[in-house]
């Protein structure tokens, strides 16, 4: 009998949010990322917001988060209606960081009782003008406020019709993130050696970092500071005593100590006193909250920061990772891009053979037979060019699925009981 495959034409959500809603339905607003730690990791849930005017007190801001040590960053942009001078204002509890036109104009992250800022730039009507937010949450209450004050605006929360969501940054540990200023993509990892993460980087394309202007610095130091206060990059003088050199290239850069010299033409940020070689310090790390370098040594661990040239894709899935049916139901799988550029592409396959028409997000496969079982993997593509192979799916296909009896339901909420109990317990 023939098989067929049959495809569904469901393209998912980029941003889709964990309680099941879609944030494409909604163009007001601003993109809020949730996570579930206060530096911006284990990304929990992404919803658009209609206004970032919040206040939680001791409660959780949604299902799956917890009541402390949260934290959320929203993106978009904010466009008025006349032109002029415009006042923002932010009310917090605990950490917050606000820019306004890819400036950060309010750096407060750390805890505090709700606490006001503000900041003032000239907008023009009509015209959108970028904003993020980065906010944690500690501990007792929670406040987030964020209101503005113009030409013909009194002081208020920021209406919705003013506001459009942004594409968001994603997880700072997992994901790796584009730099809009030359188009590159960095990713952390770790904590681990200096070495290790050099073959880890090499394992996944890229290199440890080269920064080349204070540009690239800066981005590096705003974008993951939440997740630590230092990472390593790729400067090093293993080779030669003295003579810094960017592991990407094998070009040196910087000779001497504190008191030597750049190589003209390359960029340096050596705080004050580094490179002193005070214990055997062969290697460079970044400090993420000013952006300034010091000399290590090789034996200790630190994240590191992945640079690529090349476009890199993050997703989602496939989901669900191993599904067990039995003969002639359906099967379906889903992958996920994050934040790709342009238009996506798919292309599944099943035990490493393109599937016909498999060219969607979601693959669904009616009436499933022996031959069916396997794994499942999709090719992503966007416009960057980049591509990825997804991890597999497993799908076991059984005669019949076994049926509980009584006696087994009975069994297992026991079981599940008891489970309750220990872990309450502990």
């Amino acid at each position: 009998m023939m098989r067929k495959y049959f495809i569904m034409g469901i393209l998912m959500c980029i941003f889709g949010l964990a309680s099941g809603g879609r944030a494409t339905a909604q163009t007001e607003g601003l993109l809020g990322e949730y996570y579930g730690t206060v530096n911006m990791t284990e990304l929990r849930a992404t919803r658009i917001d209609s206004q970032v005017f919040f206040d939680w007190q001791n409660g959780s801001p949604l299902s799956g988060l917890g009541m402390d040590y949260f934290s959320i960053c929203w993106t978009g942009f904010v466009t008025p209606v006349e032109s002029g001078i415009y006042t923002f204002y932010l009310t917090s509890d605990d950490g917050v960081r606000l820019w306004l036109d890819e400036t950060m104009v309010v750096n407060q992250w750390k805890g505090q009782s709700p606490t006001e800022y503000s900041a003032s730039l000239t907008l023009e009507a009509g015209q959108p003008c970028p904003i993020r937010i980065d906010y944690y949450e500690n501990t007792g209450g929670a406040v987030i406020k964020l209101e503005w004050e113009g030409p013909g605006q009194t002081r208020s929360a920021i209406a919705a019709e003013y506001l459009t969501p942004g594409a968001g940054i994603g997880d700072r540990l997992l994901y790796w993130h584009r730099n809009p200023h030359n188009l590159h993509y960095y990713k952390m990892i770790g904590p681990m050696t200096w070495a290790a993460g050099k073959a880890q980087a090499e394992a996944m394309g890229g290199y440890l970092t080269t920064i080349n202007d204070a540009a690239e610095g800066q981005w590096l130091a705003e974008l993951f500071r939440p997740v630590s206060d230092a990472a390593f990059i790729g400067a090093n003088d293993i080779a030669e005593e003295g003579t810094w050199v960017w592991d990407q290239t094998g070009e040196t850069f910087w000779n001497g100590l504190a008191d030597g010299t750049p190589v003209p033409g390359f960029y340096t940020n050596w705080n004050s006193g580094e490179p002193n070689d005070s214990s055997d310090e062969d290697v460079a790390t970044i400090y993420l909250t000013s952006g300034l370098w010091n000399d290590l040594n090789v034996a200790r661990e630190r994240y590191c920061i992945v640079e690529s040239d090349i476009g890199q894709l993050n997703y989602d899935g496939p989901s669900p990772a191993r599904t067990t049916l039995q003969l002639e139901d359906a099967y379906e799988v889903t992958v996920t891009p994050r934040q790709p550029v342009g238009t996506v592409q798919y292309q599944w396959y099943k035990d490493d053979t393109p599937i016909p028409g498999g060219t969607l997000a979601k693959l669904i496969v009616f009436q499933v037979s022996y031959e069916d079982a396997g794994l499942y993997t999709c090719q992503i593509t966007d416009e960057t060019p980049a591509t990825v192979r997804t991890r597999a799916a497993e799908l076991i296909v059984v005669k019949k699925l076994p049926a509980l009896s009584v006696t087994g339901l009975a069994c297992l909420a026991t079981l599940l009981a008891v489970t309750a109990a220990m872990r309450k317990r502990a």
